[in-house]
């Protein structure tokens, strides 16, 4: 078996897009290749790009997915500006600035599947190799979001003794907050409160999830719709979301949104470090158990690597289940013996893992053919290697 130089050094490039400013920023690249989200926000900064973008290359090392983390961060409002004019000025800067080919990008805040799909298009990506496959109510890549949040907290569960969870508060009601709500109903969790930009709905009954995606296609205002027609429920300003008394605490908005103490046993993220390592450590000694956003946000990841060699969505969550299954045990089993919080644990292990692709080179790519193995299929990985040097 031969293995190619594996990591690369980063880069970091400035979008000039006419109607918008955004950046690029390639945290790393593996096997040529770097991957992440294009998130449209007014408020979006170069920081918070930087950061999403590490995050990404930290996920997918502690996933043993051998691609570099990255991220585009445009500064505009995603609900008027011209995504036409924005999406034809990006696909020509990122072609001049190399990207093309180097690049695999997805969806985020701010930027759906059709527009992901207008980009492939216009880059000539082959669309075939791609998890956001379709846009409907429950997209495929919120669902494999849900399958590690889900799977997470179960290990928790069971791994951790940390008694029966039973109710929800849940941030966030896009693409990832519609599919966890729906996979966390699924599994027999009460979802007792959900929050958007403008509202909190509350009902400490339990909120009846499938009506309520139903209402989604009202956009925002699926909340307050939700509240006139069901009698009980009740509209709340949108950051008292925080201060609902639930089991499970699952915030799904923006990096750090997480301040105070949530009134719950766990926090469950499907948004990108919702939390800083210190305020974790804080909490986690009050009794509060931290799952790490690396692992429970990491079947995106996943399974859009697994995606990259044709597998079937079936298939792919059940890799999903059994990657995450494992790393938090791991990560459960290290921070006990080495009496750290487990989300200072998990980065720990990401950085370790992504160290050895820097140091280790091929050497440090066989390292991540063992943790394959331990899921069942090595094979893969040597597929996804294949795939990743040629031109997608």
């Amino acid at each position: 078996m031969t293995w190619t130089v594996v990591v690369s050094a980063g880069r970091v490039d400035e979008l000039d897009l006419g109607v918008a400013r955004g950046w690029i920023v390639a945290d790393s690249f593996i096997l040529g290749r770097c991957w992440g989200g294009i998130r449209i926000q007014r408020d979006m900064t170069l920081s918070e790009t930087m950061l999403l973008a590490r995050l990404i290359t930290l996920k997918s090392a502690l996933a043993c997915v051998p691609i570099g983390g990255a991220k585009i961060g445009i500064a505009a409002d995603p609900s008027t500006v011209d995504k036409t004019d924005l999406i034809a000025r990006l696909s020509e800067r990122l072609r001049r600035l190399g990207y093309a080919g180097r690049y695999i990008p997805g969806t985020d805040m701010g930027f759906s599947e059709t527009d992901l799909r207008t980009l492939q298009r216009q880059l000539r990506f082959d669309t075939r190799y791609t998890l956001h496959a379709g846009e409907g109510r429950l997209s495929k890549t919120g669902m494999a979001v849900a399958e590690s949040l889900v799977t997470a907290i179960n290990a928790v569960s069971e791994l951790y003794q940390a008694g029966e969870s039973e109710t929800v508060a849940l941030q966030g009601i896009g693409n990832m907050g519609s599919a966890a709500a729906h996979l966390l109903n699924r599994h027999g969790y009460g979802i007792v409160a959900v929050s958007n930009k403008y509202y909190t709905l509350l009902d400490k009954r339990g909120i009846d999830v499938e009506y309520l995606l139903d209402l989604t296609k009202h956009g925002d205002q699926c909340l307050k719709i939700y509240a006139d027609k069901m009698p009980g429920s009740n509209l709340l300003p949108p950051d008292h979301i925080f201060r609902i008394e639930a089991d499970i605490y699952v915030p799904g908005a923006r990096p750090l949104a997480i301040h105070d103490a949530p009134r719950c046993k766990i926090i469950a993220p499907i948004a990108n470090y919702p939390i800083s390592i210190p305020q974790a450590q804080l909490l986690e000694k009050r009794g509060i158990i931290v799952i790490p956003d690396i692992i429970s946000t990491a079947g995106g990841a996943i399974g859009s690597a697994i995606s990259l060699i044709d597998r079937n969505f079936e298939e792919i969550k059940r890799y999903i289940r059994k990657i995450t299954f494992l790393n938090m045990a791991k990560v459960l089993s290290a921070s006990h013996r080495k009496e750290k919080s487990l989300i200072e644990q998990a980065y720990e292990e990401a950085g370790r893992r992504f160290d050895m692709l820097r140091r280790l080179g091929p050497a440090g790519l066989v390292a991540y053919l063992k943790e394959w193995a331990s899921v069942g299929d090595a094979a893969l990985l040597i597929r996804l290697r294949r795939v990743l040097t040629h031109r997608l």
